[in-house]
């Protein structure tokens, strides 16, 4: 069960360590636009401001919904203290499922029989290109006739860097995108790779 409290009682946990990119925020704020569904926010009474409310997850939905004009969200009240908060803000967005990637290519086709690639790029985190090239694929892989380890050859790859290290790679991707007109940052990756080879 939730409560809807108004919008200028939350107050941002100092210690979110949580971000998402200006275009998935642009997606997020646009499906709650658009569908008008959310899931409620999670946060715990603050611990020295009076009547206001610290968040532990839903950072990203409260900005959205401040964005698109909210007067009030839909929220999850716990009464956990400090040490607690920061296991939760550690552990609430780290601890999701990931996708199998034969069964999200399967939902993908589904949502594109009902959607244009445009219509859809609009809400996924998937890019347009992707998409376009999922509606390019032969039936039988559709269908689910291809080789299990074939759909499942899919590698996530996550790593860290400091803040100047990443401008330095993100700059020579982007030279690598533009170069070889790649939609991309993880082909412009292998093309990079491909050349230490």
């Amino acid at each position: 069960m939730y409560e809807e409290l108004p919008i200028d009682v939350f107050i941002p946990h100092p210690k979110n360590s949580n971000r998402i990119s200006k275009m998935f925020s642009k997606k997020l704020r646009y499906n709650i636009q658009q569908i008008g569904l959310y899931e409620t926010i999670t946060v715990r009474p603050h611990p020295s401001e009076k009547y206001k409310f610290e968040i532990l997850n839903g950072h990203a939905r409260l900005e959205a919904l401040r964005s698109i004009g909210k007067n009030t969200v839909k929220c999850d009240i716990w009464d956990v203290n400090e040490t607690k908060a920061h296991l939760f803000l550690a552990i609430l967005n780290k601890l999701r499922g990931s996708d199998v990637p034969e069964l999200r290519m399967n939902l993908l086709f589904d949502l594109l029989e009902q959607y244009t690639v445009e219509e859809l790029v609009s809400h996924v985190p998937e890019t347009s290109s992707y998409l376009k090239k999922l509606e390019l694929l032969p039936e039988d892989i559709e269908k689910g006739e291809k080789e299990e380890e074939e759909l499942l050859d899919v590698v996530i790859i996550t790593f860290y860097l400091h803040s100047e290290k990443h401008k330095i790679v993100t700059g020579v991707l982007n030279k690598i995108m533009e170069k070889y007109n790649l939609s991309d940052s993880s082909e412009a990756l292998y093309k990079l790779a491909l050349l230490f080879q």
